[in-house]
């Protein structure tokens, strides 16, 4: 295991009882709780790989013949210029 250094953290209330309760049941510490919160918080962060998302399969599938409707949406969605 590596080293571990001592921080300070505040929490709220109702959340602090929370990992209260769940440490008594479990029978460990809630440091060991927020330990493995946050290492499995950042594992995911890091294993996050945006082009397995289904919506980024999204980007690009659009596509027009007119060259300014970004410019000029409210004329194509709604009749009427700016």
């Amino acid at each position: 295991m590596a080293t571990l250094r001592r921080t300070q953290m505040y929490l709220p209330e109702d959340i602090l009882l929370e990992l209260k309760r769940k440490s008594n049941k479990e029978k460990t510490t809630i440091a060991h709780i927020i330990r493995n919160a946050v290492s499995d918080f950042l594992k995911r962060e890091k294993e996050k790989d945006w082009e397995k998302d289904p919506l980024w399969n999204m980007v690009g599938a659009g596509s027009s013949q007119g060259g300014n409707i970004s410019e000029e949406h409210d004329k194509y969605l709604y009749g009427k210029d700016k």
